[in-house]
């Protein structure tokens, strides 16, 4: 059986920052079950990577650890950092060649198990029919959510923290297009791919949701709903209470969308179509429901969209629950049912918006876990 002094669950962004900040004197392994380092960081900002937000208070931590490494870096016009290449690729092939000569890839391996002991954990993973056991006195836990399981990420370290003595909150997609009710007002299936700039509120059971506030920016209509950032956004404050069913807490939800967010309802009134205001597509079909309801054109200032569902975990970019806070010292992210085990990245019940939010919770807890273990092994 092989030993190690740490051993890394996850190459995502969690666990490569993790890897890349460990000492190099540590021997470490890293376990995950893609056959290649950071593919779900590959995918992010379409792409490119959106590192850090310039509302996140640690962000220059963040930005000063990646130009340690060399990654140049920008931010655009709404405070979101991407690497200057505007290549995912290259965050994380620089993360990995950051990483110290003694560690080890186990890249294609499942992990199975994980025991705790007196002289540390017992760590287990396949690939195909090979099995590989290995000891380490120190543990990284960082594999990620359920959202985008095209990925890789299916929800296994959740059971990991169960058999280790954690509690896990119920784990539900966010940061995903919305599907809704058939609306009088708009003909989903006429005006999917149409985008339009508008603000969009989130109400439940009639009254606005105080937490979600009001998000403007491009909405994109869908065959059965609405997507884009200011959907996805809200989509964090759209959940099912304790004991209630999914289905039943959909309808107590709905969506208020503004499509003439620059200009007063008053200056609506009169008018005979929507078209010069929205476009075509849009306007034929909210010209068809003021003709049929003799209202007017003012009711693109507050159309009503029921919540059916929001998308799956294939349409998500983020997940909400997972392992408690409250069972972690958010200082060093060690575990405070298991030491020696340490928390980090998205498999925490921590989440945010888009824009950088969820990736810069990576960066920080990655790197805080291999800070406080590079602590205790000096």
């Amino acid at each position: 059986m092989r030993k190690f002094d740490v051993c890394i669950i996850g190459g995502g962004a969690a666990g490569l920052i993790a890897a890349a900040a460990l000492d190099e004197n540590l021997k470490v392994c890293i376990f995950d079950k893609n056959e290649i380092p950071g593919r779900k960081l590959m995918a992010t900002g379409g792409g490119r990577c959106n590192i850090t937000n310039d509302a996140c208070t640690h962000k220059k931590a963040t930005l000063d650890f990646f130009a340690s490494l060399g990654l140049e870096t920008y931010c655009d016009e709404e405070g979101r950092y991407f690497p200057y290449s505007n290549k995912a690729k290259d965050v994380a092939e620089i993360l990995v060649r950051a990483q110290g000569k003694n560690i080890k890839t186990f890249y294609s391996h499942k992990v199975e198990a994980v025991e705790h002991g007196e002289t540390g954990f017992t760590v287990r993973a396949a690939s195909g029919q090979k099995v590989v056991t290995v000891k380490a006195g120190y543990v990284i836990l960082a594999t990620g959510g359920k959202a985008a399981p095209q990925y890789g990420t299916s929800g296994d370290g959740y059971s990991i923290a169960k058999a280790l003595g954690h509690e896990v909150s119920r784990v539900y997609p966010i940061l995903a297009p919305v599907q809704c009710e058939e609306s009088d007002v708009i003909d989903f299936e006429k005006v999917k791919g149409i985008r339009a700039r508008g603000t969009v509120r989130l109400l439940k059971d009639g009254a606005p949701v105080a937490e979600a506030g009001r998000e403007r920016g491009e909405i994109q209509f869908t065959a059965d709903g609405i997507s884009g950032i200011c959907v996805f956004n809200l989509t964090r404050y759209i959940t099912a209470e304790d004991g209630e069913k999914v289905e039943e807490a959909m309808g107590r939800y709905t969506l208020s969308v503004d499509l003439a967010p620059d200009l007063y309802e008053g200056s609506l009134s009169g008018r005979k179509s929507a078209l010069g205001v929205l476009t075509g597509e849009l306007a034929a079909s909210v010209d068809r429901y003021v003709a049929g309801a003799g209202c007017g054109v003012e009711i693109i200032k507050d159309i009503r969209l029921g919540v059916k569902k929001v998308k799956g975990w294939r349409n998500a970019q983020c997940t909400a629950g997972g392992i408690m806070t409250s069972e972690v010292n958010m200082r060093t992210m060690e575990s405070l049912k298991t030491p020696g085990l340490y928390i980090a990245g998205e498999v925490l019940d921590i989440q945010g918006p888009c824009g950088g939010f969820n990736l810069q919770n990576a960066w920080e807890t990655g790197y805080k876990a291999a800070r406080a273990i590079n602590k205790k092994t000096r």
